[in-house]
């Protein structure tokens, strides 16, 4: 008797050493205006950041469009995001990589995202998917690889409004090591500007409203505000709502932000005082889109 109940409490503990890890990278705003929106972002479109949030809202990009993000963490980690998206035709083609480099010290080394996305845009309407590669490597230089896909859809009212849906990580299949978990999330957002774009004021809305597995509803409250004259000028931001995987509601509801415009370009700025990636977090990025 005693043996079969050392061999049942021993059972479990295979299992527990085989569970499969959560890349910590998934939990976080890709680029600094999501960031900046506390998150939100299925709605809002036009820049290459936009093959993490919803492969569909690459669609308005006329030509090109690219976005780089950098953060240096307060615990010495160091986190990079790349995109790039052009128009060929009726399609809109994109990639991008996010890259979170952890301390030395850390047990897990690093996370690594690369995706590529193809858009295909008819009248105000557009459909897009997105192919995706997670890797995690740990301090032993163990690394544990996923691929995934992302689809999403965009009906976009001219430049007035747009109503977008997102499903993240359809699909999980394992490269190597048993493969990552990767929750599935489903996103519903809508913007909206509130001004005449052709105006020099700026003023656009957004909620996002996200249901993800094994964590509660979460709606998201953005709001950008600012004025360009001939081209420059000052665009800030705030978003408010809870943070993925935050059951305690532990870390930050509220992120702030902002844009300096100049011409086609922007130089963007993001702040989260308590965050997955740690405390008094900012984030600086740059777009172009020609």
């Amino acid at each position: 008797m005693t043996r079969f109940v050392l061999v049942c409490l021993l059972i479990p503990l295979p299992l527990l050493s085989q569970a499969r890890p959560l890349p910590v990278i998934l939990s976080y705003p890709a680029n600094v205006r999501s960031a900046g929106l506390a998150g939100a972002g299925v709605a809002m479109t036009g820049y290459a950041g936009s093959v993490f949030n919803n492969p569909s809202g690459l669609a308005p990009i006329r030509s090109l469009s690219l976005e780089a993000t950098f953060a240096r963490l307060p615990d010495r980690s160091t986190y990079l995001m790349g995109a790039a998206a052009a128009r060929v035709g009726q399609f809109n083609l994109g990639g991008g990589y996010r890259y979170l480099r952890f301390p030395t010290d850390h047990p897990i080394y690093d996370n690594l995202t690369w995706v590529g996305t193809g858009v295909y845009r008819r009248g105000g309407v557009s459909l897009g998917t997105s192919a995706k590669y997670v890797s995690l490597e740990d301090s032993a230089g163990t690394i544990t690889r996923s691929l995934t896909a992302d689809v999403g859809a965009t009906v976009a009212l001219f430049d007035i409004a747009a109503l977008a849906v997102a499903v993240d990580n359809v699909g999980d299949w394992s490269v190597s090591n048993g493969g990552l978990r990767l929750p599935r999330s489903w996103y519903l957002g809508f913007s909206f500007n509130l001004l005449d774009t052709f105006s020099n004021g700026r003023l656009l809305a957004t909620v996002e409203t996200i249901w993800a597995e094994d964590q509660r509803r979460r709606t998201v409250l953005g709001l950008e505000a600012g004025a360009v004259f001939y081209g420059v000028g000052v665009v800030a931001r705030i978003g408010h709502g809870a943070q993925p995987g935050d059951p305690t509601r532990s870390l930050s509801r509220t992120a702030y932000g902002g844009s300096l415009v100049l011409g086609e370009a922007r130089l963007d700025y993001a702040y989260q005082e308590r965050s997955h990636l740690g405390h008094g977090v900012h984030l600086f990025g740059v777009r172009w889109t020609p």
